[in-house]
């Protein structure tokens, strides 16, 4: 049912359910695909809400852009633009999700003689990863609504943030049943990875951007060149 597993997603960000969750075993990579979109399906909402919220209480400048090509048309680009973005953020986070879980559980089991398998590990961390996805949606659109918490939020972030490094920790230590410096090493070996994957995406979208805006200058050049042949 979709409601338990809603319901697992947030029982995930208690300890102790965490260590039930990974001792049961059984989850699979399609589990825990299933959890991410279901939590991504309420952030994508939320957002949409969120950008509605943003759009009726902007400035001057959007009113003017309104003014100018419709407050429908804003609507409907946004909308795209938004659901575009959170399509590739939902690819995004599992293909990342899988490749830091699969090198952590391989760490844990070839250097630490961990006993669980890397399909439960990755589904557990999902359950409370999608809770959390949930939870900072919630704060989006509250920071929409009202602009002046978006400190508060933002703080509450920052701790959930590092509440999962500890559910993570756990996750890894209940799945493959390790002693606390197999545990500690294979949770940091995620981060790591995790670091290098954000590296590597951040790095191609730069050279991605660079690319696209050194076309256009270019083609802003010749477009220039060809009027002042014209004597423009």
């Amino acid at each position: 049912m979709v409601t338990d597993t809603y319901t697992k997603m947030f029982q995930a960000l208690l300890p102790k359910n965490i260590k039930d969750f990974a001792k049961k075993g059984g989850g699979t990579v399609q589990d825990g695909i299933k959890v991410f979109v279901l939590a991504w399906i309420i952030t994508l909402v939320l957002g949409i809400i969120g950008f509605f919220v943003a759009v009726g209480t902007a400035g001057a400048e959007m009113q003017a852009l309104s003014s100018m090509i419709g407050l429908e048309l804003v609507g409907f680009l946004g909308v795209v633009v938004l659901i575009i973005g959170s399509v590739i953020a939902l690819i995004w986070g599992v293909v990342g999700q899988y490749i830091m879980q699969y090198v952590g559980a391989w760490c844990a089991i070839s250097f630490f003689n961990g006993k669980g398998k890397f399909a439960h590990q990755f589904y557990v961390v999902m359950l409370f990863t999608g809770a959390i996805m949930i939870i900072s949606s919630v704060f989006g659109l509250l920071d929409a609504i009202v602009p002046a918490i978006v400190i508060v939020t933002s703080i509450i972030s920052l701790v959930l943030w590092l509440w999962s490094l500890y559910l993570l920790y756990l996750t890894i230590k209940n799945v493959h049943g390790l002693e606390l410096g197999g545990s500690v090493i294979s949770t940091f070996v995620v981060l790591i990875v995790g670091v290098v994957l954000t590296l590597i995406v951040g790095i191609a979208l730069a050279a991605v951007l660079v690319g696209v805006v050194g076309a256009g200058a270019l083609g802003g050049v010749a477009a220039t060149g060809g009027l002042g042949n014209l004597g423009i």
